[in-house]
């Protein structure tokens, strides 16, 4: 585990790092926690801690907190103990500790490589132009697509990355979710593609493990069960509009829906062959849609979503009403979210500045650094929104924008590919993330 004796302070960073590095494990620690399962591993793990190379206080502690919580009564004291050792509380802590000590100690005796660490990340982003390439530098590559669709980008990527990950002998986690409800009448192109399912479910679960969940919303999955504590990265492919092109802590609710019935015409909730739909006036023509297609749920809790779930965040072919919220939440300085203020072609750039000019004048297929551009927001404020008041600061540590629908060579989805034929959509956008906490 190292030649350096580590601090207090050193271990709890290892343990984290550890625990984020093998989310396979991580998972798995859960089902270690049943009294006989836990009974047989904590041997080895004393056992671990014992030849991990420690400060003797440390060293020390650890050996009396873990043998203790192996008794069946548990005191307070174990607890405070288990937190001040690992900043986790007693159940998570041990859990990391059994990581850390038993479960990815073959690996990393075997030399597997370390994650890589945000510093690795931000550099494979500046320095290479296809951000999924970390899949395949990342030691446990893991990818949550929120929003899948009809599975396009998922098998582009399972194409593109699958031969060099099995080369590794690497096993790509490919986690997947969409608010259209399978079986649903509505949603037409954008439901998932069963042959692309098929497809995704023939490689050997020793190559690719592949799980989708349908009727499935953003504010929903954080209570799913089998998706992973942290993915390497996230991605969300054209974000809704107007799902996310609102925020509601900068813009009444009532303003909000009051411009879609100026914008998108006048809509009811009605039912289509039994389903529950809305129908909305547009143009002459009566259009259907998921009854929740006016539902807001604002940029903040999607990059919440995106940056707790996840060491990288790509979202490609934002349309410009999109793009402007997200980047309005990004941004530091409080001219960019007026109150009660809906971003128009006509406000934007008098809103923007100096952020709109550059960024405009972006071709497509250009990309920038927007740190370079203005101030980035520090921290996010994501606290407010969780129910965790104890949930840590974050920030980006990197924000890089692009130009373009799809870029080539990059897997994309079937929306993106779509606004070249999308004569009132302008020239789309793309954010990538890299979140520091």
């Amino acid at each position: 585990m190292g030649n350096q004796k580590l601090t207090i302070q050193e271990f709890r960073a290892r343990i984290k790092t550890i625990r984020e590095s093998y989310p396979h494990h991580w998972e798995t620690s859960r089902k270690l926690m049943a009294s006989e399962s836990l009974a047989a591993m904590l041997p080895a793990l004393l056992q671990s801690i014992q030849q991990a190379s420690l400060v003797p206080s440390l060293q020390k502690r650890l050996l009396e907190v873990v043998q203790q919580f192996g008794q069946q009564i548990k005191t307070r004291e174990i607890h405070q103990t288990l937190k001040e050792l690992t900043g986790l509380t007693p159940s998570k802590a041990v859990r990391a500790l059994i990581v850390w000590g038993v479960l990815a100690i073959n690996e990393k005796g075997e030399g597997a490589t370390k994650d890589l660490s945000t510093e690795d990340l931000e550099r494979c982003l500046r320095e290479g132009r296809n951000p999924y390439d970390i899949l395949v530098q990342s030691p446990v590559p893991s990818l949550l697509d929120i929003g899948a669709g009809d599975l396009t980008f998922e098998q582009e990527l399972v194409d593109q990355y699958i031969s060099q990950l099995r080369a590794q002998r690497k096993l790509l986690r490919l986690h997947a979710f969409d608010r259209l409800t399978p079986g649903s009448r509505v949603g037409g192109v954008y439901h998932k593609n069963r042959d692309r399912e098929q497809y995704l479910k023939s490689f050997s679960s020793q190559e690719l493990e592949y799980q989708f969940w349908g009727g499935m919303s953003v504010e929903k999955f954080s209570q799913v069960k089998g998706a992973l504590q942290r993915y390497t990265m996230c991605t969300c492919h054209a974000p809704a509009n107007p799902t996310f092109a609102y925020e509601p802590t900068r813009i009444d609710r009532k303003l909000m829906h009051d411009h879609l019935r100026y914008t998108r015409g006048e809509s009811r909730l009605s039912r289509y062959e039994g389903e529950a739909v809305l129908e909305v006036s547009h143009e002459g023509q009566e259009l259907t849609f998921p009854p929740w297609k006016f539902d807001i749920v604002g940029p903040l809790a999607l990059l919440q979503c995106m940056t707790q779930r996840s060491r990288v965040g790509v979202l490609s072919a934002i349309d410009d009403e999109v793009f402007w919220e997200l980047l309005s939440q990004i941004l530091a300085d409080d001219q960019f979210r007026p109150l009660n203020k809906i971003f128009t072609k006509e406000n934007i750039p008098e809103i923007f500045g100096n952020v709109y000019k550059e960024l405009v004048s972006l071709s497509i297929g250009e990309r920038v650094d927007l740190s370079k551009i203005a101030e980035l927001r520090n921290p996010m404020p994501f606290g407010a929104m969780s129910l965790n008041k104890t949930s840590p600061l974050c920030k980006f540590r990197y924000v890089e924008i692009r130009r373009g629908a799809f870029w080539e060579g990059i897997p994309s989805s079937f929306t993106a590919r779509q606004f070249s034929q999308m004569r009132e959509e302008s020239t789309p956008w793309w954010i990538i993330l890299i979140p520091e906490f």
